[in-house]
């Protein structure tokens, strides 16, 4: 007889594997993207480090462009044909979801690289940035294809390859680099080149290791009929096309403030308020992790209509975000005069803008994976919209708050903008999917990160006035170690809520 409540446990149980595994693959990204961002501020100043989020940015933008939301597109979809039982849809979906991302990223190619001077000369005048931006036209497809190969493996179940791609060899292989150019020749463009450079190789090793697994998965190939494929494609496109403009609006949103900052006060401030908002994605790593492991699954779980099992995972993930984000925003918020003050004295000043984003950062994954809950429930057209509504806010507030208050003002708009998204998209799926979390469940598990992270990090903060940073952070690094063994005990003593029905 099969017991029912260990068939019930066993997806969380696997869930928390994975999730521990890809969590490890992003804190080492997200690690090493902090260091790159140091290595940037302290080699080139804040104004060169304007220059290069610039490029950078526009770069994340067209690649979404290029993306189509084809990645998020092929999660759902193999995932689904997994949970369905359908192997013989896998290897045509991925070659629908791929044949129009590369025409279109040649496309764009081969525009970027005909407009390379004039654009230059627009974006950056007065400098020889034309040869940047052509080796940037170039990596565009390769950047966008790689995110799609690796969703595919995602889609299959195969969460490893993304780990060693994306989160191991692409930014241990940027670091490298960009070390290398600042050390050697100390140039905004020198440096765009080290970190454009490992996206063509992390596109090969993707299109070989999903080429391997389809194989293994689909067994030989066998084409499709004229009607499948037209209905494959309309299936897949319908869901994608919306994502894929969501995607845009989101890198958008990561980058709008940025852009905004440097237009309406110069490359300085904007190398000031880029470092910040790098900071503030790093908390993102177990939100990415999680998601990455949730989506799938999520997937599965909606096309077999198991709706308990879903809003389990939901409510497993959202205890998660509080306990595994708030402890990172939070200390962020108390030690951010610190932490700036590594980049350098002329970073400082983004100390107040940093406390914000933090914590409306924290505010914000309170509510859990929102997102992913609306994608895999093939909302795609909501999340669309949800996002154009947090654009227009964000760049509405920007342009009225950022020449009154500066910085500062960026960041009380993007955080409001992130608040109203938050509410539009907590609604939707609270409201009119119905999935759920206790509000028992959040208080209980923000208790333990309010009282051991915040009441630790102002004690550290009283106790070492005018202490070095190191110092600084070393209690900080002391406190974290008393929260996570708080947190072991609090849930070998039961106190915390395990993902349960009544939870």
């Amino acid at each position: 007889m099969v017991d029912v409540s260990a068939r019930r446990r066993a997806p969380e149980m696997r869930l928390g594997r994975e999730s521990a595994l890809t969590f490890g693959g992003i804190v080492v990204n997200a690690g090493i993207a902090f260091v790159v961002t140091w290595l940037i501020a302290r080699g080139l100043g804040a104004s060169a480090t304007g220059s290069f989020f610039l490029l950078t940015s526009l770069f994340m933008i067209t690649t979404s462009v290029i993306g189509l939301g084809s990645d998020t597109g092929l999660v759902r979809a193999l995932s689904r044909a997994r949970a369905m039982d359908e192997p013989s849809e896998l290897r045509p979906t991925v070659g629908i979801a791929l044949r129009p991302v590369i025409i279109l990223g040649l496309f764009l190619t081969g525009i970027l690289l005909m407009a390379a001077d004039p654009l230059a000369e627009w974006l950056v005048p007065g400098t020889d940035a034309a040869p940047t931006l052509r080796l940037l036209a170039l990596a565009l497809a390769p950047a966008a294809l790689t995110g799609i190969l690796l969703a595919g493996s995602r889609g299959l179940g195969r969460i490893r390859t993304y780990t060693v791609v994306q989160n191991l060899f692409v930014p241990i292989s940027r670091l490298a680099l960009v070390a290398g150019a600042v050390a050697v020749l100390g140039t905004t463009w020198s440096v765009v080149w080290a970190w454009a450079i490992p996206l063509f190789l992390a596109a090969a090793i993707a299109a070989f290791a999903l080429r391997t697994q389809l194989h293994a998965e689909a067994g030989p190939a066998i084409p499709p009929t004229a009607a499948e494929r037209t209905v494959l494609s309309r299936r897949f496109w319908s869901f994608s096309l919306p994502r894929g403009g969501s995607v845009i609006l989101e890198r958008a949103l990561d980058w709008a403030d940025v852009l905004l900052v440097i237009a309406l006060l110069g490359p300085h401030a904007g190398g000031i308020y880029g470092v910040v908002t790098r900071i503030v994605q790093a908390g993102n790593m177990l939100e990415a992790a999680l998601r990455i492991v949730l989506g799938p699954r999520l997937s599965s779980a909606i096309a077999k209509e198991d709706h308990a099992g879903a809003d389990g995972l939901y409510r497993q993930v959202t205890q998660l975000l509080i306990l595994g984000s708030w402890p990172f925003y939070l200390s962020v918020a108390v030690f951010a005069d610190v932490l700036l003050g590594l980049f350098g004295p002329e970073f400082t000043p983004g100390a107040w803008a940093l406390v914000v984003l933090a914590s409306a950062m924290a505010l914000k994954n309170t509510a859990g994976a929102l997102q992913t809950v609306l994608l895999m429930a093939g909302r795609s057209t909501w999340q669309l919209r949800n996002k154009a509504i947090q654009l227009v806010v964000l760049l509405a507030l920007a342009m009225l708050l950022v020449p009154l208050w500066g910085l500062n003002g960026a960041a009380v708009a993007f955080a409001l903008s992130i608040a109203v998204d938050t509410l539009l998209a907590g609604y939707q799926v609270h409201r009119l999917l119905g999935f759920s979390t206790p509000l028992r469940s959040i208080a209980v598990s923000a208790v333990l990160p309010v009282l051991v992270v915040v009441g630790g990090s102002f004690a550290v903060r009283l106790l070492t006035p005018g202490a070095g940073a190191l110092i600084q952070l070393a209690g900080l690094a002391l406190v974290l170690l008393v929260y996570g063994l708080a947190v072991r005990v609090a849930y070998s003593k039961g106190v915390l809520p395990h993902d349960r029905h009544d939870a």
